[in-house]
């Protein structure tokens, strides 16, 4: 690897972390998906650091993240990642390219790839019915006689919700942004594609019948909407 990111990356963490053990050049800088607007996205294995930090700093006119870790909090954050279903740092650091290696760049990198084959943790019964009790009291709100701008963020509330539980109820990773579009396709392409749509029309007609009738279908597949009877802790 031969980027103007790379030397930047290496540059950067030589001047902050110059006793770091391991390094990894991470995101768009690999994937060759670069703009204007492309922060440089960088692992760091310092065990002089704690707690872990995330940081951006300005290097070389380039935006640089920072993402800080010793070895044991690193492990931890994968454990936390797994728990919260999102596996960024897992991504980073699997897919990342080796900067800086005192041995244990390998290391990371396999356990990183095992969380990530392992998948989310499994979606509990209580957690499940919650999702469902959630989206069933948003769905009663989207056809209520309120205003049409609190249903835009109850229309909101409603797309992140399913797309959450749907990948959470079939053990799929999630993602933030555009990672949780591009997990909904890796689910399933077709219902991402539907999803969208329907939340697009919903959004620029307010026509809510497609959108609402993609979250029922979904809804349906684990026992429906669920109101009446619902009871959890609290």
């Amino acid at each position: 690897m031969n980027l103007p990111e790379e030397s930047i990356a290496r540059e950067c963490i030589n001047h902050y972390f110059p006793e770091c053990q391991a390094a990894f050049l991470a995101g768009s800088s690999i994937r060759n998906e670069t703009t204007e607007h492309s922060d440089i996205d960088v692992i760091v294995i310092d065990e002089t650091q704690s707690p872990p930090v995330h940081q951006c700093v300005e290097f070389n006119n380039r935006s640089v993240e920072l993402f800080v870790f010793n070895r044991d909090s690193i492990s931890f954050m994968f454990e936390i990642s797994r728990m919260e279903g999102i596996p960024t740092i897992q991504h980073m650091c699997s897919q990342g390219y080796i900067l800086k290696d005192d041995g244990s760049a390998e290391e990371i990198q396999q356990e990183a790839s095992e969380y990530i084959t392992e998948g989310p943790i499994k979606l509990s019964e209580e957690k499940e019915r919650s999702y469902r009790f959630n989206i069933t009291d948003l769905l009663l709100d989207l056809e209520s006689p309120i205003s049409k701008e609190e249903k835009l963020f109850i229309a909101h509330e409603l797309f992140d919700s399913i797309s959450k539980y749907v990948l959470k109820a079939n053990g799929y990773w999630q993602g933030h942004g555009k990672w949780m579009y591009r997990s909904l396709q890796k689910y399933d392409d077709d219902f991402a594609g539907q999803l969208a749509n329907a939340y697009v029309q919903y959004i620029k007609t307010g026509e809510s019948e497609p959108f609402r009738k993609c979250i029922e279908s979904v809804l349906d597949t684990y026992g429906g909407k669920l109101l009446t009877g619902y009871k959890n802790t609290i």
